[in-house]
C-alpha cells in the first residue's frame, strides 16, 4: 500500500508567514494603545498623594494655625515659619528653638512633606519613597507673609532617578540631574505648592496635565 505524506509547500509557508505579519502590524499598536503607561499611572498616584499631604498639611492647627483674623502677623498657610509646640516635626520636641524665633518658612514645609511622606530630611536633596522619586525646590517663591500666590516647587520623577530617563518638560523637573525633553517618553513633573494650599502642575508639564485630567463624560 502506498504511503501519501502531506507537507506545506515553501510557498504556502511563506503566505502564512506574510499573513501573521500582517496581522501583528495591526494589532500590536492597538495592543500598546490599549496597555496603561506605567509613567502615567504613576504620575496620577504622585499628584494625588500630593494634593492629599499638602490638604493633611494646611488644616493642621497645630502646624499651621489659622492667623488670618490677626492683626498683625498674617499669614495665609505655608508661608508661616513659625513653630508651635504641638507640632512635633516643627518645634515641639524636636525644635524648641523655632517657637518663638520664626524660622524658614520652606524648609519647614519640606520638613513636614516629607514627614507626611515618611521620610527624614528637608534640604534640596532627592528623596525616594514608594517607587517615586520626590525633590522639594529650595528657594522657589515661599518667603512674603500674607501672599497667597507664593509657590514651592515639588518636583516627581515617577519611577525613580536611576530608573531614566529623567526627562522633564518644565525647567525645574528638568534641572534635578537631568536635562528638558524632547520626545514623549516622560517621567518627571513639577508641582507648585501655593502658601494658600492649591496644587497645580507646571504649565510646561503637558504631559503630566494629561495624565491627571479626566477626559471621559460622566454622563455617557
Amino acid at each position: 500500500m502506498k504511503r501519501c505524506n502531506k507537507a506545506f509547500t515553501l510557498t504556502e509557508l511563506l503566505v502564512a508567514l506574510g499573513v501573521i505579519a500582517v496581522l501583528c502590524a495591526i494589532l500590536l499598536p492597538v495592543i500598546f494603545n490599549i496597555l496603561p503607561n506605567q509613567n502615567v499611572i504613576m504620575a496620577k498616584r504622585a499628584y494625588y498623594a500630593t494634593q492629599t499631604l499638602v490638604s493633611e498639611l494646611i488644616n493642621d492647627e497645630g502646624c499651621y494655625p489659622d492667623k488670618t483674623s490677626y492683626s498683625s502677623g498674617v499669614r495665609v498657610g505655608f508661608d508661616d515659619g513659625f513653630g508651635y509646640p504641638n507640632c512635633s516635626r516643627w518645634g515641639g520636641k524636636d525644635n524648641t528653638g523655632t517657637i518663638l524665633t520664626e524660622g524658614d518658612a520652606e524648609t519647614k514645609f519640606a520638613t513636614l512633606f516629607l514627614d507626611k511622606l515618611g521620610i527624614s530630611g528637608s534640604t534640596d536633596t532627592d528623596y525616594t519613597q514608594n517607587s517615586i522619586t520626590w525633590h522639594i525646590v529650595k528657594g522657589s517663591k515661599l518667603g512674603t507673609k500674607d501672599d497667597p500666590d507664593q509657590y514651592i516647587e515639588v518636583v516627581a520623577d515617577v519611577n525613580g532617578t536611576d530608573g531614566g530617563p529623567n526627562l522633564g518638560q518644565s525647567t525645574s523637573a528638568a534641572k534635578i540631574g537631568g536635562t528638558v525633553g524632547t520626545g514623549t517618553n516622560y517621567d518627571r513633573f513639577t508641582m507648585r505648592v501655593y502658601a494658600d494650599g492649591r496644587v497645580k502642575i507646571d504649565d510646561a508639564d503637558t504631559w503630566a496635565i494629561d495624565a491627571v485630567t479626566i477626559t471621559k463624560d460622566v454622563t455617557e
